[in-house]
Formats: structure tokens, C-alpha cells, sequence
């Protein structure tokens, strides 16, 4: 990562289903054709800032939207992964495409997931990357650090709390310190966290990730403990898995297990890459997109 932060560019809003507000912010080659990424949770439209320089570089276009609930997108109600299908139609109409490359990093793997089930003949090719997968049994977590487990408990026993553990607000305050939690990381990540760029970065996503509140967020991490209605097998578009095999958010036995239900998929493990690796070698997702 580079030591100036590149500007946000502007943000595009449009209306979505029911008249709902859709925010995404577009970086990279303008003329060239879109990819959709989902960002992860809790995450914004800004999560592309940190690709933005090798987006141009490379000459590919992405398209960051602001999952529901999140920054400057409206909720939608209810709940289940399929909430964000109608947004992704809305998002190929708006860009004039019949057809996408959907990404999911971290947090936005169930919605690319469900959107692809849903609408496979609007998906060029789904790629997911460090991307949690619902309904991943227990033993594909094996290696997980323990905050990021008991986070994932906290939230189904006792929602509030785990949303103030997520926000680092009341008494998790401390952990809005990277220094506090940053030994429970693998190397890889922390070698990341400690850098003055990705700690604005963190900052300027993170905070307008949960500018509506925490309820997205909460919503997502307790989905995750639940598979898709459809099962996994009945992905149908071309996918591609990039992992870290030293992630210890979600283990690289998540993308193994998930890997294995898909007919066709490919699994490309980044050695020793660990959760945040795309910030340290954005070059692993942008040749999958050339």
C-alpha cells in the first residue's frame, strides 16, 4: 500500500426497488466494462479506495455498492441473503448491462452467492474472495481466532452487545485500537493493520459502513450461521475461490468445504495470504478479471 490515500471518488445514487436509495462508487478505467464487489461487514462503498490505483492501472472498472442498510443504501426489510437480489438487477440496468462479473469480499459472499442462484443468466463469472459462505459447518472454521468466534456468538445470544463489540463503542471502546487485538491476527494481517494507510482506510470505511446504526451488520453475521435456502450445488455460473490459507477471519476451510459443493469452481489459495491479502496483492482479483 502506498502512504497517500487516494480521495474517494463521488458517490452515484439511484433508485432501487420501492424507490429505495442505492449509493455505489465507481474506480478504476471508466470505458471499461463493470465488475459489482460487495463489500465486506461491516464495509462501504469506500472499501474500493484500496484498489483503486491498480483498478486504472489494470483497466477494469468496479463497482462498489453499499449493501443494504449500510452507508448511504436504505434497509431493506426482513432478513436472509436474497434481500440484496433486487439491487444487483437494479444496479446491470442502471450500468446499461445485461451481464456482470459479481465479486464478493469477506461479508458479501452470501449475496453474491444468493444473486447468482437467483440470476445466473445476469452473472459473467462469481468470484469470492476471503468470502464468508452461509451454512459452512463447524470444522471448516478450525484455526479461527477466538475474538472473531465469540464476536460471531455474542451476536446470535445477545445482539446489543455484540453490535457495541462490532461498533468498538461502551466498553469495547479499547477495541477500536488496533494495538489492543492486533497480536490475536496472523502475521500477514498484521503486518497490514499496523500501517498508518489502512488504518484511514479502516477509519473512512468502517464509519460510514455504520452510519445507519449496526443492524445490517448484525443481520449479516447471524445469517452466516444459517446455509442458503438453495443449496450450494446449485450454483451454476462459473466461480472462482481466492483464499488465504492463513486467514484467520474466515479459515481457509470455509473456501474448501464451499469449493467442493460447486461443480466446476476453482480454488486459488494465496500462501501464507491472510484475510486482508487483496490489500497487499490487489493483482490476485484483477487478473481474474482481465
Amino acid at each position: 500500500m502506498t502512504h497517500d490515500l487516494p480521495e474517494p471518488p463521488e458517490t452515484v445514487r439511484i433508485e432501487g426497488p420501492g424507490g429505495r436509495r442505492i449509493a455505489y462508487c465507481s474506480y478504476g478505467d471508466p470505458d471499461a466494462a463493470p465488475a459489482i464487489v460487495l463489500h465486506g461487514t461491516p464495509g462501504s462503498r469506500y472499501e474500493g479506495v484500496a484498489l483503486q490505483r491498480a483498478a486504472t492501472d489494470a483497466g477494469v472498472r468496479l463497482i462498489f455498492p453499499d449493501r443494504p442498510g449500510y452507508g448511504g443504501t436504505d434497509p431493506v426489510p426482513g432478513r436472509g441473503f436474497h434481500r440484496w437480489n433486487d439491487d444487483f438487477l437494479s444496479l446491470l440496468d442502471h450500468l446499461g448491462q445485461e451481464r456482470a462479473t459479481l465479486v464478493a469480499i469477506s461479508g458479501g459472499g452470501g449475496y453474491a452467492l444468493s444473486a447468482a442462484q437467483a440470476h445466473p443468466g445476469r452473472v459473467v463469472k462469481l468470484i469470492l474472495a476471503a468470502a464468508a459462505v452461509p451454512g459452512a459447518p463447524k470444522e471448516a472454521y478450525a484455526g479461527r481466532i477466538p475474538i472473531v468466534t465469540w464476536l460471531n456468538r455474542i451476536v446470535r445470544w445477545a445482539p446489543p452487545v455484540g453490535g457495541s463489540m462490532l461498533a468498538g463503542t461502551g466498553v469495547f471502546k479499547r477495541m477500536r485500537s488496533r494495538e489492543s487485538n492486533l497480536a490475536a491476527w496472523p502475521r500477514a494481517d498484521r503486518l497490514v493493520m499496523s500501517t498508518p494507510e489502512y488504518r484511514a482506510l479502516s477509519d473512512l470505511d468502517t464509519t460510514e459502513g455504520r452510519r445507519q446504526g449496526m443492524d445490517a451488520a448484525l443481520t449479516d453475521l447471524t445469517g452466516y450461521a444459517h446455509p442458503l435456502p438453495a443449496p450450494l450445488a446449485s450454483v451454476s455460473v462459473p466461480t472462482v475461490f481466492l483464499h488465504g490459507d492463513a486467514d484467520g477471519n474466515v479459515p481457509v476451510g470455509v473456501a474448501r468445504w464451499a469449493h467442493a459443493q460447486i461443480a466446476g469452481a476453482e480454488l486459488r489459495i494465496v500462501p501464507e495470504g491472510g484475510h486482508l491479502f487483496l490489500m497487499e496483492d490487489p493483482e490476485t482479483l484483477l487478473r481474474e478479471l482481465a
